[in-house]
């Protein structure tokens, strides 16, 4: 009995507060005369609050149905019984109490809130709506309204409804940054950049130690491809805070976008000073240098990363790049086997393994190599692009044909699995497929020199379309001027058509601007004939055959001198 007496003084004030005033049963701070009050009304909601504290709510629910026998038009019990069956999730039963108790007490806020919580989980939406857009008109700082309201409006993509809600909590709320930052992303969704860049303006005008508000701009200025701002935002979100993951990951995308590998190096260099057992900043750092030829810098911080399992896989890639490039291929190649071995999802260990042995002429071993990562990586067209072009290399065209093919297939637009594909299928003189798959792939890729001289130095070996070969191999030489490759093609195009002079013009710039090739001395040495100075091609068709020990052509052309 101790404890009803003290639950009688403490409970009437909470469950009663927001009696209808016209009901029998009210708080007692009521004004009304104590006459009116309907006794065995109070005293079985007065039971049902205590089994209610209790967590009782069954029992709870059976006093106040004798309550409501008492007092059939209170909005207080209705209420009450309305929450315990919301307790009970038996929200159909409650939806039909609360609106009830909502008929008897309009102004009533907590009912409005059943209300909407009742619909939500009904997965009415729409009349939540209705009575959550009451309850925030009633009492705008009312922040369950407020979240509720904007999950709402999000879920049935009411987005003009949301952004006036954003509005107004501005007003309501001037200082807030978190809200401002909502509002700038809400606008962002609808693609009102401009104006999300205006509000984040605001906010760090407002507070400039808003890193998060600083971030969103500087996403913003990528999205409008002004990333040269969007690199000055970052660097000032690291000068409050150098760790700042998202800043760094941001910065580490556009400079290397740009290949700013100093960049990458000025900006992760401090960070690992910071924290040398950071494996993921060694790792962006490594790359960094290995791209700017700093390849002992990046080995020496790469050392480390081999004992992080979670960027272990990362480091021997990039060491076993490292030897390849300075043509350790014992070291490079256990590197790659250690990551084919420990990380065989990794695609990229065996295509470097694989493209490790073709480099040595281990044809064998690369082949090898490609079938085993085919058990994992099945499909992978630069895998079988790869292994078509090794198969090639083998002298097996027609093996090669079905994986490049395949490789085309799965990945239309990849530039070398058509180069080698348009390649072969020259080698076995399927020329109609040849110039097909280039007429085609130009159409879609207009500006590829490489595709463009390929296609041109096809037409030419066989002596067809000469006007065209020359203007195929023109529009590459705008892109890339300087390149041997197709000054070659240039100058070969001039031989076929006699014009020997400015034949040798274009194969001397060959020459001169690439590492001597096999082919382009051969050429050489096929003008100098055709200008009357044999000793001069034999000079050059001598050192074409050290090149290239195996070709018979050259051996016959040399005796005929």
């Amino acid at each position: 009995m101790k404890i009803k007496k003290i639950l009688w003084i403490i409970i009437p004030a909470i469950f009663l507060g927001s009696c209808a005033s016209g009901t029998k049963i009210v708080d007692q701070s009521n004004s009304l005369p104590q006459e009116k009050i309907d006794q065995k009304a109070y005293d079985f909601y007065m039971e049902g609050a205590l089994y209610d504290f209790q967590d009782q709510y069954e029992k709870a629910l059976l006093q106040y149905y004798q309550a409501l026998l008492y007092d059939s038009t209170s909005a207080q019990i209705m209420k009450a019984i309305a929450r315990d069956m919301m307790r009970l999730q038996q929200y159909e039963s409650a939806v039909q109490y609360l609106k009830k108790s909502h008929r008897y007490n309009p102004d009533d806020r907590e009912t409005i809130n059943y209300l909407g919580e009742a619909y939500f989980n009904l997965k009415d939406y729409q009349n939540a709506l209705t009575y959550y857009e009451l309850l925030f008109k009633m009492d705008p700082y009312n922040t369950t309204a407020e979240n509720n309201l904007l999950y709402l409006y999000s879920n049935l993509k009411m987005e003009k409804k949301q952004l006036e809600l954003y509005r107004q909590l501005m007003n309501y709320y001037p200082g807030d940054t978190q809200r401002a930052i909502q509002y700038a992303m809400a606008l962002l969704r609808e693609k009102k950049v401009e104006e999300a860049q205006q509000v984040l303006r605001g906010v760090v005008k407002e507070d400039s130690t808003q890193l998060n508000a600083l971030f969103v701009l500087g996403n913003l200025h990528e999205i409008n491809r002004d990333t040269t701002t969007a690199v000055q935002i970052y660097h000032k979100i690291l000068k409050s805070d150098p760790l700042n993951e998202d800043a760094l990951t941001h910065l580490y995308r556009i400079y290397r976008s740009r290949q700013n590998w100093k960049g990458i190096e000025k900006t992760y260099n401090p960070v690992v000073a910071a924290d040398s057992l950071n494996s993921q900043a060694r790792l962006v750092l490594a790359e960094a240098y290995y791209y700017d030829e700093k390849g002992d810098s990046a080995t020496q911080l790469l050392q480390p990363v081999l004992d992080d399992s979670n960027y272990r896989s990362g480091a021997l890639e990039l060491l076993g790049r490292i030897a390849f490039d300075n043509k350790n291929y014992t070291e490079a190649e256990n590197y790659f086997k250690a990551l084919t071995g420990e990380n065989p999802q990794n695609r990229f260990g065996w295509l470097f393994l694989s493209l490790l042995y073709n480099q040595q002429k281990q044809y064998q071993h690369s082949v090898g190599v490609l079938r085993q990562a085919f058990t994992i990586h099945k499909d992978d067209p630069v895998l079988l692009g790869m292994y078509g072009t090794t198969l090639d290399q083998m002298g097996k065209g027609d093996e090669a044909l079905e994986p490049l093919e395949k490789a085309h297939r799965l990945d239309p637009n990849d530039v070398n699995t058509i180069a080698s594909l348009a390649a072969l299928y020259d080698k076995l003189k399927m020329w109609d497929k040849s110039d097909s798959l280039y007429e085609a792939v130009l159409q879609k890729l207009p500006n590829n020199a490489l595709l463009l001289n390929n296609y041109s130095y096809s037409l030419v070996e066989r002596d067809v379309q000469m006007n065209k070969a020359l203007d195929l191999v023109d529009r590459a030489l705008k892109i890339e001027p300087d390149n041997g490759a197709y000054l070659d093609t240039k100058g070969w195009i001039y031989y076929k058509m006699g014009k020997y002079q400015k034949a040798l013009e274009y194969i001397k710039k060959a020459l001169n601007g690439r590492e001597e090739s096999a082919e382009v001395l051969e050429h050489m040495g096929d003008v100098y004939l055709k200008l009357g100075q044999p000793e001069e091609a034999s000079r050059y068709w001598k050192n074409a055959l050290e090149k290239d020990p195996s070709n018979e052509e050259l051996k016959e052309k040399i005796d005929s001198l």
